[in-house]
């Protein structure tokens, strides 16, 4: 059993950012899972469509450290997006949960008769006793998130040098979704330098600018220093050394 304490609030940022990256699809099933993968002091969310590949990763408390976790555990996102209706947290409301990555008796039915197995799950409880059981629905043979952090360790060791890196105002990400009609591709087309203006295309029929906001960290600088090095890969600095290759094969 691994146990991972953390607050309503550390929940909801946990698997938020994820959640629009599943595809609800009943012929894909997979693809409308969150994974969720605990390992020494993080634990991670993480969700593909096979088009975008989204990680959130979770820094545990100090002195809190998790091993021989029993994962990773594939949990459906309608589960995950019930649970942040059922833990609420506000700014003067933010009670403690508990995570526990286990395995919980399924009900299943054998030969007409009624018994359980045990599987694999997630439970969510909060200090009142709530509790929700996420259980776990990964196929080995069709998991799609199975190499997630071998891609994104190559594409973050990708040398920043050819091309330049662009800073967003995350707040206006939405609005150049207003110009795309059913069906149709949204261009994106950089210049060779930070700053310049962006140019965004939709077919033939929109053309707008998007002026990047200014960063001081240099791309190398920023990346050389996130935690997402060592997470995805203990190897990566050394072993890209800045010459990481792409991703293989789509966003998972």
């Amino acid at each position: 059993m691994t146990r991972i304490d953390l607050s309503t609030r550390e929940w909801h940022e946990l698997v938020r950012p994820v959640l629009p990256h599943i595809l609800a699809d009943a012929d894909l099933p997979e693809l409308s899972d969150i994974r969720l993968e605990a390992a020494d002091r993080t634990i991670c969310a993480v969700a593909t469509d096979r088009y975008t590949l989204a990680a959130e990763r979770h820094e545990l408390a100090a002195g809190s450290y998790v091993s021989d976790a029993p994962g990773p555990v594939h949990v459906r996102a309608g589960e995950v997006s019930a649970s942040l209706k059922l833990f609420p947290y506000s700014k003067d409301y933010d009670p403690p949960l508990r995570l526990i990555i286990d395995t919980v008796p399924f009900p299943v039915t054998v030969v007409g008769k009624q018994t359980h197995v045990r599987q694999l799950a997630v439970t969510v409880e909060s200090h009142d006793g709530t509790r929700l059981v996420l259980h776990d629905h990964r196929d080995p043979s069709r998991d799609p998130l199975a190499n997630w952090r071998k891609n994104l360790a190559k594409a973050i060791a990708r040398p920043v040098d050819r091309a330049p890196a662009l800073y967003l105002n995350v707040a206006q990400l939405g609005r150049w979704a207003a110009a795309c009609r059913k069906g149709e591709r949204l261009a994106v087309f950089t210049g060779t330098e930070g700053d310049d203006l962006i140019l965004i295309c939709v077919e033939k029929h929109f053309i707008g600018a998007w002026k990047p906001v200014s960063y001081l960290d240099k791309p190398e600088v920023a990346l050389a220093e996130s935690p997402w090095l060592e997470e995805l890969d203990p190897g990566a600095l050394w072993r890209f050394g800045g010459n990481g290759g792409e991703p293989d094969g789509g966003g998972a």
